[in-house]
């Protein structure tokens, strides 16, 4: 017999959570200001993989927002195609009515090319008019799905996912800085944080490693990818920044803080947002003081 798999997930139901994260406008500041320079592999390398994580946190959103916009088009495009053939019907249905009614004189033809006109003119405005009965209704659409079981899976495996890429790459970020002084650089034989202070000095490491916020995040990361995504001892010095949500299907949308179910860290889109926020200033600082 097969065994079911239960969990707690615990989800974000607002649909508008979903959307775009990634700051276009300071991608591209950011490429303009290591352009030519020694900086400008690490950052395309870090952008790419920014903009691939933006595209799996979207994928909600995304999807919703296709089928509306394919319902809708649906919708115009048949206006379209109604518009450029109503003539031709026209003259059609007039031509095999007049030949089912023979021996109808001038005026009598006037009057039915008239008649059947008008009632294409009233089918096509009745068609028009009708847009909110074919309009796509996302709303109710999402919270079919919010409340289908297999999906909470997909939101949950995904945002953790999502939350772990971003930090992911902002390591990969970093030691590819410091291989822009040293080119055989690996962190396995020299951690982030010696060689990092080493090339860049302690002030700059402090804010971009040491930091509390990059530090609670590291830790997060850790307990997703090598704890089951449990709350361990090591997140201690941070209890205050999570929330015991078990037994509650509404977690506390704030991103700076995380929600605990049955001992385990739940990742909402705020979570992964709120800490694109606090690697983007890192990598702007770090792009303006070394570039």
């Amino acid at each position: 017999m097969e065994k079911e798999i239960i969990d707690n997930a615990l989800i974000d139901r607002n649909l508008a959570s979903y959307e775009q994260f990634f700051d276009h406008d300071w991608c591209k500041r950011i490429f303009g200001l290591v352009e030519s320079s020694t900086m400008e592999a690490a950052v395309d390398t870090l952008m790419v993989a920014w903009r691939s994580t933006d595209g799996a946190h979207r994928l909600p959103w995304l999807m919703a927002e296709s089928l509306r916009r394919f319902a809708e088009g649906e919708y115009k495009g048949s206006l379209r195609a109604r518009a450029g053939y109503s003539e031709t019907v026209v003259k059609g249905i007039r031509r095999k009515l007049e030949a089912r009614v023979p021996n109808l004189d001038f005026n009598q033809r006037t009057a039915l090319r008239r008649a059947v006109t008008k009632i294409e003119e009233e089918a096509f405005q009745a068609l028009k008019t009708a847009k909110s009965q074919v309009t796509f209704d996302v709303a109710g659409y999402w919270e079919f799905l919010t409340h289908t079981s297999e999906f909470h899976f997909c939101i949950l495996g995904t945002q953790r996912i999502n939350y772990g890429s971003l930090f992911f790459a902002y390591e990969d970020f970093l030691a590819n800085t410091i291989r822009t002084k040293e080119p055989a650089y690996s962190s396995k034989n020299n951690p982030i944080k010696g060689a990092f202070a080493k090339h860049f000095g302690n002030p700059l490491t402090d804010y971009c490693w040491n930091h509390d916020e990059v530090d609670l995040a590291k830790l997060v990361r850790h307990a997703l990818a090598h704890n089951g995504g449990r709350f361990g001892t090591a997140l201690d010095k941070y209890k205050a920044r999570f929330v015991d949500a078990t037994g509650t299907t509404a977690p506390l949308l704030r991103g700076e803080l995380f929600n605990v179910v049955d001992g385990k860290i739940q990742i909402t889109p705020c979570n992964t947002t709120f800490l694109f926020s606090v690697l983007k200033d890192r990598v702007t600082r770090i792009v303006e003081e070394l570039a």
